[in-house]
């Protein structure tokens, strides 16, 4: 049946309102991480509307929606694979007001998914338990979900991901979520609330089996510092002028969480879903509690040199290395730090990391925390679709 005009506005206004409550709960999605769809009629035609790149889930409005004719998006479905430039063509070609913003780069796994609406997040507690060997996934998944949820091994964001996770999905039709490793998590469902109320509980089992298995995440802390990161803001703006502002982490429990044996190295594989490596980098900048001047800066001329490695190491000479300082500053037994060129970069930061450090604590916890391969992280960092996010 088709919808009159006030109809699909009204899904969509549903859509923004669920958009909000997934946003707004950093252990659901944090920080722009994260998209939602859903698909109306207007004109007599399917329309997609999907979040915009950059836009974030929790201040979502329904202009951060554009939307798609998605027929013709069905056209490239079983054909030769595309390029991330022809990708995107095809997105913007179809959209209703050419001046939206760009759709997620998982606009198409949104529209070849069945239901009506469809969310994605990064939960904690369910990247803690992707942050393991794939193997150990699957068989977890099954065990928690049954046929309910599709398992997904790692599959690079974007085209390639919307035609894999579409193939899984056609395979299991009575799915009404995915599990996506290394990544984080989709649900659907016919209404709003159906598909949100799924992604809630499918939360709600990972945390429960986190807890059983003795390796719940520790809640998240207040954000404050303490003395020991107070006396190293001088000696940072002094190392890393062109990022003056700090954010500080070091309430307990999550000062004490940071001084664990063996978790600076943990923190420092790899962040915890792919999203977070283009905004705090693949590790942190390491220092001890008691580091002066001196030692801060031999650290951020350490932190340089590894970057430049990283970055020799991966690329294929066609890309210009981004810059080479820290986003965050893990000081064992004190908390952590959120660098930026704002406050408010500084404290999206922070936020981030502190996640990092809870999933990966309790992923170590479980047998030990596996991210991302490196070369998968670099990927990530330099892939264009990503860089444009922080355009955005």
């Amino acid at each position: 049946m088709t919808l009159t005009l006030d109809e699909a506005d009204a899904l969509l206004a549903q859509r923004g309102e669920s958009s909000r409550q997934l946003g707004g709960n950093p252990e659901l999605s944090m920080h722009g991480g994260g998209n939602t769809s859903v698909k109306v009629m207007r004109e007599g035609q399917r329309v997609l509307h999907v979040k915009g790149s950059g836009w974030d889930l929790a201040t979502m409005e329904p202009q951060g929606m554009p939307g798609l004719w998605l027929d013709p998006l069905f056209e490239v479905k079983d054909g030769p694979r595309l390029s991330d430039t022809e990708m995107v063509r095809l997105l913007r070609a179809n959209l209703l007001d050419p001046a939206a913003p760009n759709p997620s780069v998982e606009t198409l796994l949104h529209g070849y998914l069945p239901a009506r609406f469809v969310d994605h997040g990064h939960a904690s507690a369910v990247l803690a338990l992707a942050s393991r060997p794939e193997a150990e996934q699957r068989d977890m998944v099954e065990a928690l979900f049954g046929d309910s949820m599709v398992f997904l091994p790692y599959v690079f964001p974007g085209f390639d991901l919307s035609i894999e996770g579409a193939r899984a999905a056609a395979a299991q039709p009575q799915a009404t979520g995915m599990w996506l490793a290394q990544h984080g998590l989709f649900t659907w469902g016919d209404t709003a609330d159906e598909s949100l109320g799924r992604f809630r509980d499918a939360v709600a089992v990972c945390e429960a089996h986190l807890a059983a298995r003795g390796t719940a995440l520790m809640p998240p802390t207040a954000r404050e510092g303490n003395a020991v990161l107070e006396a190293l803001r001088p000696h940072l703006r002094s190392a890393l002028p062109d990022f003056a502002e700090h954010d500080l982490r070091g309430a307990e429990p999550l000062a004490r969480l940071s001084g664990q044996d063996g978790m600076a190295e943990a923190v420092s594989r790899g962040t915890v879903t792919p999203d977070h490596v283009i905004r705090i980098k693949p590790w942190p900048m390491v220092i001890p509690a008691d580091a002066d001047a001196g030692t801060v800066a031999q650290a951020a001329e350490a932190f340089a040199a590894s970057y430049t490695r990283y970055f020799e190491a991966h690329a294929d000479g066609s890309l210009t290395m981004l810059d080479r300082s820290p986003r965050v500053v893990f000081v064992p037994g004190a908390g952590v730090i959120g660098l930026g060129r704002s406050k408010t970069e500084a404290r999206i930061n922070a936020d981030l990391a502190e996640q990092n450090l809870r999933v990966a604590a309790s992923a170590e916890a479980l047998g030990g925390y596996q991210p991302l391969p490196r070369h998968e992280q670099f990927r990530i960092e330099y892939w264009e679709l990503e860089q444009a996010k922080l355009r955005k």
